[in-house]
């Protein structure tokens, strides 16, 4: 049996740089998180010999079927005909969060998925390499629209800044932040659950179509991911961070329809109760939303809104790996 897990991230800044239709004209930032919530894929013999099928595969459902061709989940589908797998695998997914949430989740899915398989088969991925191929499956064989940075984190874990080049390409740079200023960051973030769940890709596709219209904007965008690199690692105030994500909030908000009139609320509401900034994770329009603000002001905001569930998460988390392997 091979267990692999995969963590989801938070985005802090330069999101929708990672869309190919800007970075491959512009180039990209994007500065990220992986936190310590995580997806999980289970993968080991099945013994197809004794049964009608060939493959069983486990989400929220189970299917038993013939070949990779029968599975109906697209990316499970997707994977095992990449690999060329047939027969003989028995494969399970857990989740720390749902889907729909603006964490990356899918993506961290696909990571693990990816990893998983290709360790029972006894062979070695790079971060690299299992970034490319989930980024392969996700956006050109299933077609769902979206960025680039969810697989990266995913498969590369840490605090990260990520260059995309108009060449197509990209470069990590984790960063190399201290153990204080890790735990400081971590003192300092809130995740606030919006209660709303939305398809990703179905914000994403407005956000394409008006990508001639917010080249400047992502450009600028992806600006800040690179301020917000420099001022991390300078171990400056953390207030200017905060006030960096409420600056790449507002720009966000100029891309589409990624908010709500509930979203704004919460966002007015924790910014009165002391929160420095903050944004929603992900495409928009529902999921996390994310509150950047001094501990002596946490409790603050939770009694302002006390139907919103919160959540303290640690950052920097590993990226894709095998946790468990047994012959």
């Amino acid at each position: 049996m091979i267990i692999a897990q995969a963590p989801v991230r938070v985005s802090f800044l330069g999101g929708g740089s990672d869309y190919p239709g800007h970075f491959e004209q512009h180039g990209g930032a994007v500065l990220a998180t992986a936190i310590d919530r995580f997806a999980y894929v289970t993968v080991q013999t099945f013994h197809h010999q004794f049964y009608e099928h060939g493959l069983r595969v486990a989400y929220k459902r189970t299917e038993d079927v013939q070949g990779a061709a029968d599975i109906q989940h697209p990316a499970i589908r997707a994977c095992f005909e990449k690999l060329g797998i047939q027969e003989g695998v028995e494969l399970h997914h857990m989740a720390d969060f749902p889907a729909r949430t603006g964490l990356g989740s899918s993506s961290s899915f696909v990571v693990a998925m990816l990893q998983a398989l290709h360790a029972f088969r006894g062979v070695f991925r790079s971060a690299k390499a299992v970034a490319e191929e989930a980024i392969d499956v996700e956006r050109r064989i299933l077609q769902e629209a979206g960025g680039f940075q969810d697989q990266i984190l995913a498969a590369y874990g840490g605090t990260c800044l990520v260059r995309f080049s108009r060449r197509g390409d990209f470069t990590v740079s984790q960063l190399p932040l201290s153990r204080c200023r890790i735990e400081e960051m971590q003192r300092h973030i809130l995740l606030l659950y919006t209660g709303i769940e939305r398809e990703s890709y179905v914000v994403a596709k407005r956000q394409i179509a008006r990508m001639d219209d917010n080249h400047s904007v992502l450009s600028r965008m992806s600006g800040l991911a690179e301020r917000g690199a420099d001022l991390l690692l300078s171990g400056a105030p953390l207030v200017h961070f905060g006030a960096l994500l409420h600056e790449g909030w507002e720009l966000k908000k100029q891309l589409s329809s990624v908010t709500l009139p509930e979203i704004d609320t919460m966002y007015e509401t924790g910014l009165e109760a002391g929160a420095w900034g903050g944004k929603i994770l992900g495409a928009g329009q529902g999921g996390f939303l994310l509150l950047f603000a001094p501990p002596d002001r946490h409790q603050d905001i939770q009694a302002a809104m006390p139907d919103v569930r919160m959540v303290r998460v640690g950052i920097n988390a590993p990226g894709s790996r095998i946790i468990f392997s047994s012959n």
